[in-house]
């Protein structure tokens, strides 16, 4: 209806105030709300670019407890999937080298968020996922390969894939950060969901 679509069109406006409230549950809550809310419609994550939400997104990032970064790192992920410009309007946002930093967090769920963040930003095209490997990605994720959570593998299994994709020089630079031996020693895993 057009009142639905009304209101999904300023959702990103209503929850931006929340982002910055004194209480962490309520802006990791708007962080969360306005991630599922992007995920779900491209003109949603438009108006999260639209609105300059990444920019304190990304920079709150640095000052925030995991849940908060988690959040943020989805809210990255869900705009960047829906086309290679939102994607780019992710990594001129610097979004980049905050998730960077999550893939050195201590909690899992965090690295995961950052990991799969930076795969849907490499995923669409060559200068994207080249722009992944200069903000210093890839001997991070090669470093979360060697993690015991299986997810995380699994995460950054398809991260990686979605870097090398693209082409033979992108591959060899995957390639030559150490990905190799660690993808192959979890090939021979018996468990089925850590095969890649």
């Amino acid at each position: 209806t057009k009142c639905g679509h009304l209101a999904q069109s300023r959702s990103a406006a209503i929850l931006r105030p929340l982002l910055m409230d004194i209480v962490p549950t309520i802006q990791q809550t708007a962080a969360l709300a306005l991630g599922r809310l992007a995920n779900h419609n491209d003109d949603i994550a438009q108006s999260v670019v639209n609105g300059d939400i990444l920019p304190h997104l990304i920079y709150s990032m640095q000052n925030q407890n995991r849940f908060y970064r988690k959040a943020a790192a989805f809210v990255l992920r869900a705009v960047a999937k829906h086309s290679a410009k939102l994607a780019q309007d992710v990594v001129d946002a610097g979004g980049l080298a905050s998730l960077v930093i999550c893939l050195e967090d201590f909690d899992p769920g965090v690295k995961e968020a950052g990991a799969w963040a930076l795969g849907y930003v490499a995923r669409h095209n060559d200068d994207l996922a080249h722009a992944v490997i200069e903000s210093g990605a890839v001997p991070q994720l090669v470093l979360c390969l060697q993690e015991p959570e299986i997810s995380i593998k699994r995460i950054v299994a398809s991260t990686l894939s979605d870097i090398a994709k693209h082409s033979a020089t992108l591959a060899q630079m995957v390639a030559d950060a150490g990905s190799i031996v660690h993808l192959a020693h979890e090939a021979q895993n018996e468990d089925p969901k850590v095969k890649v």
